[in-house]
């Protein structure tokens, strides 16, 4: 093991040796806090947007404001020819639906500007195997997960998806950051995706349902071509300026660790017992980890969504039983440390959910966060394409506004003490409850790596 740095900014020069970095000023990112600032960016943005627009979502919604999102693009292309709009989904929620799906929402769109609009399914090559399941149930074998909003040189990396909950009353993280050469890189990674997924073709009928046209390239293409990205080469590499910017990819089915990897290396050579927060809507991180950040005895303070602000807390049938799943693996997660390392809050407010994701590390006079589309769970490094970007800065203006935005999202949350886990709504009661049983323990156990 290399000697222990004393800054984070060593740990980062580490990272610069064998991965793309794209030197930016504090200046050019924005955090953004609100729902509702995110829908008025993005809005913004592509009414502004001159020559291309890329996305990478879940989904797309069919709610009045996805509408509007949509309407948006419409506008934009009706008044610039020129204008080139790349759209990503997930190849199974994309779809989920039917009549009221994304690619029904979208297909007025692509048969009026066929030469401007494309979209495309990414479909994860575990449905190779797995594609019996009806949906909802393919979806959680592995999905596309990314969530990259890039208009021009403008990128909104996000844990949001483009549905009216997410623009209204779902908690996440929106960061905008302005810079060309990062947005090169994002504009790459969400095309080599369209490469190799399936092209949605639209009659100018609107009676004739899509045509899905199947990807000519393989799953070993797409890996390789994902792995060249880095050898990515920003067109100003040195760096002289305050903020730095790390993008990293995950999809472990194909073997690309990337994000891992980093995540890993950071974690082993930050300085000892520094001080971190953490946030996940849906906390189960992986076995390595949880180990990582106890044997590094850092100080953690971790946000999660108590099981009223889970998305799944109204759902019926099994999906039902996830809050208290989760539950149950926030409670081993909160035996596992000892009461001094460890701060663990659940957000709580009310009519709201919780889907907020990333890392806040502050050491002296330096920062790092690390913001995405990761909850940093068992799927995400395990069966999603997920993206990150490991944000460093020793700008204070975005380091207040880091740690202002951590405070924004605990101002709405209860600190979780032994007492939590007695209380009758946090306790299993019965055998077949679809939302308390006592089934659903060792169910959980089953698929934990699904969650």
């Amino acid at each position: 093991m290399p000697a222990e740095p004393t800054a984070i900014g060593d740990v980062i020069d580490d990272l610069r040796e064998s991965t793309p970095s794209f030197p930016m000023e504090g200046k050019d990112v924005k955090v953004l806090h609100a729902p509702c600032d995110f829908y008025n960016q993005l809005i913004h943005n592509i009414q502004h947007a001159t020559k291309r627009i890329t996305i990478s979502s879940l989904y797309i919604g069919n709610d009045e404001l996805s509408r509007g999102l949509v309407q948006a693009l419409t506008d934009a292309c009706a008044a610039n020819s020129s204008l080139q709009v790349s759209i990503v989904l997930d190849f199974s929620r994309g779809q989920r639906g039917g009549a009221t799906s994304s690619v029904a929402m979208l297909q007025p769109l692509l048969a009026r500007f066929p030469s401007s609009v494309s979209l495309h399914l990414y479909r994860v090559p575990q449905l190779d195997r797995w594609g019996f399941l009806p949906p909802p149930f393919d979806e959680t074998i592995g999905v596309s997960h990314t969530k990259v909003y890039l208009c021009d040189d403008t990128l909104i990396m996000s844990g949001a998806n483009l549905s009216g909950d997410y623009f209204t009353q779902r908690q996440d993280r929106y960061m905008q950051l302005l810079n060309p050469d990062l947005a090169g890189f994002y504009h790459t990674f969400v095309q080599i995706v369209a490469d190799h997924a399936y092209r949605v073709d639209v009659s100018d009928d609107s009676g004739v349902p899509p045509t899905l046209v199947k990807p000519d390239r393989s799953h070993a293409q797409f890996a390789s071509a994902l792995l060249s990205l880095q050898d990515y080469q920003p067109t100003t590499p040195r760096w002289t300026t305050s903020t730095m910017a790390i993008p990293t990819i995950q999809f472990s089915p194909l073997e690309i660790l990337h994000d891992e990897d980093t995540l890993t290396h950071v974690l082993h050579r930050l300085p000892a017992a520094s001080h971190m927060n953490i946030a996940s809507g849906y906390l189960n991180f992986p076995p390595f980890l949880t180990s990582l950040l106890a044997e590094r005895q850092f100080n953690l303070d971790v946000l999660t969504a108590a099981p009223s602000a889970n998305g799944f807390f109204t759902a019926n049938d099994v999906k039902g039983a996830l809050p208290m799943a989760y539950s149950l693996i926030e409670s081993e997660f909160f035996d596992h440390f000892p009461a001094h390392q460890l701060r663990l809050r659940e957000y709580n407010r009310d009519a709201w959910t919780f889907h907020a994701k990333g890392m806040w590390i502050q050491h002296e006079d330096e920062a790092l966060t690390v913001v995405g589309s990761s909850n940093f769970g068992q799927r995400s490094y395990g069966r999603d394409l997920e993206s990150q970007v490991f944000l460093y800065t020793t700008d204070t203006t975005l380091q207040a506004n880091l740690k202002d935005e951590y405070e924004r999202l605990t101002a709405h949350s209860e600190t979780v003490t032994a007492a939590l886990w007695k209380r009758p709504d946090r306790q299993l009661n019965g055998l077949f409850s679809w939302k308390k049983g006592h089934w659903i323990r060792p169910a959980m156990r089953l698929v934990k790596s699904f969650l």
